[in-house]
């Protein structure tokens, strides 16, 4: 048995430098990429705007036409922000125009209505009187082809997530898909003889292990699938089997303490295949953690199997591994800490539920919630880590006045 001693930031940087999920890119259409993960740039493939655009509403006119003081302009074309062709701006007149319609060739200001005589909801005048203090520069309120976006542009990096904004973007420039990260596979394999669907008889559980963890893997873009094992060592190899198909990680929950029946660990630990690597973190609760690998390469992760023990076990070590997912702890201020004011610490860090606020300065808050094991976080937002070496993680200053979480 392996002594304790390690701290969970320890068992993080491992293993971050042992496990190496896959990154595949497929190509998805845009109205399907919302809070997808890019995998490749996003590139435009042409100019916004494509030709000269007015930026406001008023008239375009030749810079050369104008004078100090007022000008009338005779106005010979009307333009609307709609399709169809614009003709040629005449020497010595001004064409109304709309804001985004194109700007007529020869025409290089606009003057915006302000500025003239015209009633800027009647119809077009015969003559506008154009008032200027000073000339305007050339290409006043006129948008040049490219000004927004140019061909070639960057638009969003690998690594971004696909928002609103850049579906709009997309749809403005043509883009038919994205180029995402293809959704991680997961298979979770839940031990335990007592757990149970739905039977309430003595010694028996209801089994959650697997549907919350497969909840989290969707949230943070995988796709899973879990199955439930007996704590024999056969019941436990087909497990894997069947969970271990076409997938890219296997989460196992339970059977890593110290205990007789502990199968993952009796079955893949030093005392068996030897396949896997186990440790007991300085971390309650989910202190007992491991790690490995399937005979064919694909990695395992062992979390321990109390609900809110392997809650806090994949945020802490199975989101920092996910592409895309945010996994990064941050400081905070530590609000009402309610039942831990005054309670012995404990070696290590301990983890416990929090709800995140702001305090009457608006400064980002979080208060820690009452309760037992998992029961608290049906509200809470955030995993709260008090304890042990708080440089190790999260931005921000570190004072007695704040404390490290992880969202959730």
């Amino acid at each position: 048995m392996t002594a304790a001693g390690l701290e969970p930031w320890q068992w993080r940087d491992l293993l971050r430098r042992e496990i190496d999920l896959p990154r595949g890119v497929v190509d998805v259409p845009v109205g399907d990429a919302l809070g997808r993960v890019l995998g490749a740039p996003v590139s435009s493939p042409e100019e916004i705007p494509a030709v000269p655009t007015a930026a406001m509403d008023g008239f375009a006119v030749r810079r050369e036409d104008l004078a100090t003081g007022s000008t009338a302009l005779p106005v010979s074309i009307d333009i609307a922000a709609r399709p169809g062709e614009i003709a040629a701006l005449e020497p010595g007149t001004a064409a109304r125009i709309m804001t985004g319609a194109p700007v007529p060739a020869g025409a290089d200001v606009v003057i915006e209505v302000e500025a003239t005589d015209a009633d800027p909801f009647g119809s077009a005048p015969g003559i506008v009187t154009l008032m200027l203090a000073a000339l305007p520069p050339a290409q006043r309120h006129v948008r040049g082809p490219g000004e927004e976006v140019a061909r070639g542009d960057v638009l969003a990096r690998p690594g971004d997530r696909v928002g609103g904004g850049l579906i709009g973007l997309a749809r403005t420039l043509g883009l038919a898909t994205f180029p995402v990260l293809r959704p991680l596979r997961v298979g979770v394999v839940v031990t335990g003889d007592e757990l149970t669907g739905e039977a309430a008889e003595p010694g028996t559980v209801r089994e959650s292990n697997g549907a919350m963890l497969s909840a989290a893997l969707a949230a943070d873009g995988a796709e899973a699938h879990a199955v439930h094992s007996g704590d024999e060592h056969e019941q436990l190899r087909s497990g894997l089997e069947v969970a271990a198909v076409d997938v890219d990680l296997v989460i196992t929950t339970g059977g890593i303490g110290h205990g007789a029946f502990d199968v993952v660990k009796t079955l893949l630990g030093e005392r068996g295949a030897g396949t896997s690597r186990f440790e007991h973190l300085l971390l309650r609760p989910g202190g007992p953690q491991g790690y490995g690998h399937l005979a064919d390469g694909t990695p395992m992760i062992h979390l321990p199997g109390t609900p809110v023990g392997a809650l806090v076990g994949y945020h802490l070590f199975v989101r920092p591994l996910l592409p895309g997912a945010s996994a990064e702890p941050r400081r905070v201020l530590l609000g009402d800490d309610g039942a831990e004011a005054g309670r012995r610490r404990p070696d290590g860090v301990r983890a416990l539920p929090g709800r995140l606020g702001r305090d009457g300065t608006g400064r980002e808050r979080v208060d820690l919630l009452p309760g037992r094991r998992l029961a608290p976080y049906g509200r809470a937002d955030a995993i709260v880590l008090r304890g042990g070496d708080q440089r190790r993680g999260g931005s921000g200053p570190l004072n007695e006045e704040t404390t490290l979480i992880i969202p959730l």
